[in-house]
């Protein structure tokens, strides 16, 4: 028994593929079918004659031959699908493949589609987690919310190239404003494509916008000099070594900001910019030139902020007391470093004192073209006998 059930199952086995056999239809008609089914995949055929029959199967012999069994178990329907595709994509130079990838990546993002909005909370979210600056947050929060107030509810990935563009070139901005929100919608898709909820950069093909090469303003050394006598007489030289620091030390406005009178030594001429205020995140130094000792000195505290509470009004209030009708932005720190390379004709020094990574952004971004002559008034400017304050009590911290 155990023999002829082997010698029945090898014969099984030796059958043709595809097997045909004999079948009749419901109304009694008789017909032959070709089953080509692999493992349950592929089809069965019905012919009215056996000739018919054998010759599809030895078709499909042959495609197997040349194919392998995984092309069999694909139903006629969708290979005449893929093959109409495939003619139409060829008349743009794309194969099947090709926009099978390209479908992948668009249409279902791999973490899912998000809106706009969503991922903008969870960019801004990261940068706060990662530390940044509270003005770089809000900076990111205004520009990335006005995208949003058009873009918010899309889904990210769905967002093109001629959506980005055509939002911009509808805004009445500047060359610099435009570059800006180029940058900053860059690094938000960026982000998405990190997170997989997008796969391209629209803003990638957007073009760059050519900046002029414009010089700061700065100040003169007639209005550096009025600026310094009005603060050191008006409301009691509240804000004098705000200007001061800011005209002879070159610090960011953020950094003055923070600072505190146990940061000055006069002794040693120094001010001791820490981690934590300045924007590079990195300790510096800045010496103290002699005229800013002399104007620090009779305002000289142990301790405290050197910037008042409710500083923004008064610094409003003393511009207007020393007739500056408009306020060239970073006045302050631009002065200080036209001023300087000019007179100390060390480009590297000046740099580190402004707490730069090189020369380079010295140059481009903050110094203005200084005579010699006028360099040498600018670190000669202190006050006089006359306007010198007494030590004041530090009534704020």
């Amino acid at each position: 028994m155990t023999t002829q059930s082997s010698t029945r199952g090898q014969r099984r086995q030796r059958k043709p593929w595809p097997q045909i056999r004999r079948v009749k239809y419901k109304g009694g008609r008789d017909a032959w079918m070709m089953d080509g089914r692999t493992h349950g995949k592929g089809e069965r055929l019905f012919f009215d004659t056996k000739q018919e029959a054998e010759a599809k199967a030895d078709a499909l012999r042959i495609e197997r031959r040349n194919n392998g069994t995984s092309a069999l178990a694909i139903p006629s329907k969708l290979r005449i699908e893929a093959a109409e595709c495939a003619a139409r994509l060829a008349a743009v130079g794309a194969s099947l493949t090709e926009a099978t990838d390209y479908f992948c990546r668009h249409a279902r993002p791999p973490a899912g589609a998000k809106s706009v909005s969503d991922v903008i909370t969870d960019f801004l979210r990261e940068k706060e987690r990662a530390g940044r600056r509270p003005q770089y947050l809000r900076v990111q929060k205004y520009v990335l919310g006005n995208f949003a107030s058009t873009f918010g509810s899309s889904e990210i990935h769905t967002i093109s190239h001629e959506d980005i563009s055509g939002w911009m070139n509808a805004q009445a901005w500047k060359l610099r404003t435009r570059e800006n929100y180029r940058r900053d919608l860059a690094n938000l898709f960026g982000f998405g494509i990190r997170h997989h909820h997008c796969t391209t950069n629209p803003t990638s093909r957007i073009e760059r916008a050519t900046l002029d090469d414009t010089p700061p303003c700065i100040l003169t050394t007639s209005e550096a000099a009025r600026l310094l006598s009005t603060a050191n007489s008006w409301s009691a030289g509240i804000l004098l070594p705000y200007v001061a620091i800011g005209l002879f030390a070159g610090l960011r406005a953020s950094e003055l900001g923070e600072l505190d009178w146990n940061d000055i030594s006069l002794e040693e001429l120094t001010i001791e910019v820490k981690s934590h205020v300045a924007k590079s995140r990195a300790r510096r130094i800045v010496g103290v030139s002699e005229n800013l000792a002399a104007w620090l000195g009779p305002y000289r505290q142990t301790s405290g902020r050197i910037t008042p509470p409710f500083f923004k009004r008064l610094w409003e209030n003393l511009r207007k007391a020393a007739d500056f009708q408009t306020w060239p932005k970073n006045a302050l720190r631009h002065s200080f470093a036209s001023y300087h390379v000019a007179f100390h004709h060390d480009a590297p020094r000046t740099s580190l004192e402004m707490g730069h990574d090189n020369p380079n952004q010295l140059f481009q971004s903050y110094r203005e073209l200084v005579k010699p002559v006028d360099a040498e008034r600018y670190w000669q400017i202190v006050p006089t006998r006359q306007s010198r304050k007494p030590v004041r009590l530090n009534s704020h911290t």
